[in-house]
């Protein structure tokens, strides 16, 4: 890991001030692991900038009204309310008088945008209940969510008991409520508790528990470290409107999370500890853009292994004694005690597309500085289904409210798995999009959507742009992850899993801004040899429905639940519609292949042993059951096909 003083000598000699006329400084500070870059003092024309960056946020992106945070304020005492009754009513079963079960207590502690202040029209809230000792967290799930069922204004509620943080979601009085459970010990919770930053309330507490209190200790934190916490929230609040807007604001699926957006906006706060908000936001993509990622970005000291009896247990970020940290490619490190790297998930895809990100604002700042576009032109949307001529399909399905919940949540933490499988591919690029679409489904009470962008290479072969790319085996890969599901046997039935790769003009009408391609960004443009057509092509014949042939696949169960025999299902092609040269079980970037060269020039090509092996696969179906799966169409445009149905 390397020390301090090497981590702040490379911020600085990576990112020179530019010269510029002598300024007014501020006293010299230090915050975190290094001095500032500048302590120079904001000019009027910084000023100016900042209040043209809050006029935009204020139309673009409000922060919820003064009527809005006194009801929310109003939700969590009624979930507080709610909360006391529990502890009273385990504390008299267990045996407790009566004036020790009141006297036990609890707190509810809030943490992300609420506790930073960054509460917007209809976002959630994030909370923590904090019991004493001899509350459980099976008690959390059972008799505090019967609870909560009984309540007359409590709406969507699904607990998570299984998640790596453990959680219940719900609507309480029409606001979205994400609560965690830790246990400290404690007998009591008393109403002094405050705040949980010492780290003696972490002593002798499981990892779930520490997990849990993380968010509101890191918050904490980071409120601490900033030098003022107003220009602080302002320029966070442009940059996660910007990321969001970007598609690059998900830990989930590789991109970064709201807690590492906070803290690498308070390390630009802590380089720059004078600087308006429109400063630090120029500042924000220069650093981002230029810095050198073999250190890590850290707001303070990183703690070591702690030799205080109940906290040496925790395992603390540091890449010199842990291999798996030294593959971290991103690493951002929490300020609070276990310091862990909140960017574990990035992979070299979502790497790349937020190094283009960073590049991309420090370039538009510039214009806005130069007064050539608005502050909106930062966060304008990426144009994500119009950007793209190949799209991979997600339909993530259920039954109930928990199983939507549970099953969404599983196939969402797995999808960066596809991804990595996808990069190892060189002729592709992957772009996931974090921004799920819910839609109706007829069979299906519970839908959403997922999408990823991808581009395919082109090359010349013979002279001739073409590509042939094989996506079977990041499918097929991706599938057996998801087959791991530990609920499947439980919510056999319930639940199911649709995958496709479309082209851009085959997106469904739900998706938003929704685009035809144009014919030329979707057909291979002829060779200068052969005329263009003179008339378009006839329309497709319709469907045909064509029985599955079964493959097995020994080395990769696909059944989602109970299947005896597990198999991949491919729809064969008919002999009236196959080609001569049957091509190999690969998945072809129709639009990327030039036209066929005229027979005069066309080179006589022997069929590989691939080719002789099977037909061409359309559809890859992995069925939840030891029958086989129903039969599917094969869509007449669709040469790169792949389709995979799980539940």
């Amino acid at each position: 890991m390397a020390d301090d003083a090497t981590v702040g000598a490379a911020v600085i000699a990576i990112i020179p001030e530019p010269a510029a006329e002598q300024r007014p400084c501020g006293k010299a500070v230090r915050l975190g692991v290094s001095d500032p870059i500048s302590l120079a003092l904001p000019t009027q024309a910084d000023m100016a900038l900042s209040e043209q960056l809050i006029a935009e946020l204020r139309k673009d992106a409000p922060l919820e009204s003064a009527e809005g945070m006194k009801s929310r304020g109003a939700v969590l005492v009624e979930l507080h309310r709610i909360v006391l009754q529990w502890v009273y009513e385990v504390g008299i079963q267990q045996g407790m008088d009566e004036s020790t079960a009141k006297a036990a207590g609890a707190k509810i502690f809030t943490f992300g945008s609420y506790r930073l202040g960054l509460v917007s029209p209809g976002s959630d809230i994030d909370s923590l209940c904090v019991t004493p000792k001899h509350m459980s967290r099976e008690s959390f799930f059972q008799v505090l969510v019967q609870k909560l069922q009984e309540h007359p204004d409590v709406q969507d509620l699904s607990p998570v008991p299984d998640a790596y943080v453990p959680i219940i979601k719900m609507k309480l009085s029409g606001v979205e409520i994400d609560l965690l459970f830790a246990r400290l010990s404690l007998a009591e919770i008393p109403d002094s508790l405050e705040s949980l930053s010492d780290d003696s309330v972490l002593k002798n507490l499981d990892d779930r528990t520490v997990r849990s209190v993380n968010g509101c200790r890191v918050a904490d934190h980071i409120l601490d470290l900033v030098p003022h916490a107003e220009t602080y929230r302002d320029t966070l609040r442009l940059i996660k409107i910007w990321a969001k807007r970007r598609g690059i604001y998900s830990n989930i699926i590789g991109f970064y999370g709201g807690i590492t957006w906070a803290i690498i906006v308070a390390r630009v706060c802590q380089l720059y500890p004078y600087y308006s908000s429109s400063a630090l936001v120029n500042r924000f993509f220069r650093v981002y853009d230029r810095w050198n990622w073999k250190n890590p970005v850290v707001l303070c000291p990183i703690r070591e292994q702690s030799n205080d009896p109940g906290l040496m247990a925790f395992k603390v970020w540091n890449p010199k004694t842990n291999p798996q940290d030294r593959m971290h490619l991103m690493p951002i490190i929490t300020p609070a005690f276990p310091s862990m790297n909140s960017t574990h998930n990035v992979t070299e895809t979502t790497k790349r597309i937020l190094m283009d990100e960073f590049r991309r604002g420090y370039q538009v700042i510039s214009q806005v500085e130069q007064s050539k576009c608005g502050w909106s032109e930062i966060y304008k949307p990426f144009p994500f289904f119009s950007a793209f001529k190949i799209y991979i399909h997600f339909e993530i399905l259920a039954k109930s409210q928990t199983v939507y919940t549970k099953w969404s949540g599983w196939v969402e933490s797995k999808m960066r798995h596809l991804v990595r499988h996808l990069e190892q591919i060189n002729a592709v690029e992957v772009r996931p999009w974090p921004e799920m679409i819910e839609f109706k489904d007829p069979d299906w009470p519970h839908a959403k959507a997922a999408f990823m962008g991808l581009t395919i290479a082109k090359k010349m072969v013979h002279g001739q742009s073409g590509q042939t790319v094989s996506l079977r085996q990041p499918v097929v890969n991706f599938v057996e992850i998801i087959n791991a599901w530990h609920c499947k046997e439980e919510h056999a039935g319930q639940f199911d899993l649709r995958v496709r790769d479309i082209p851009r003009r085959e997106l469904p009408e739900y998706v938003p801004e929704r685009k035809p391609a144009k014919v030329s960004s979707i057909t291979a443009q002829p060779s200068a040899a052969v005329p263009p057509p003179a008339a378009p092509p006839p329309a497709a014949p319709p469907p045909v429905a064509l029985p599955p042939r079964t493959v097995p696949v020994a080395a990769a169960p696909l059944a989602m639940s109970g299947a005896e025999d597990s198999k991949v299902a491919v729809a064969e092609t008919p002999p009236e519609t196959r080609r001569k040269r049957s091509p190999s079980p690969e998945v072809k970037d129709s639009k990327a292949v030039a036209a066929e060269p005229p027979p005069e020039k066309r080179r006589k090509l022997s069929p590989s042993p691939e080719d002789l092996r099977s037909p061409a696969p359309v559809t890859i179906t992995a069925s939840s059951t030891s029958t086989p799966p129903a039969p599917m169409a094969r869509k007449k445009a669709g040469k790169n096909q792949i389709q995979v149905k799980l539940g």
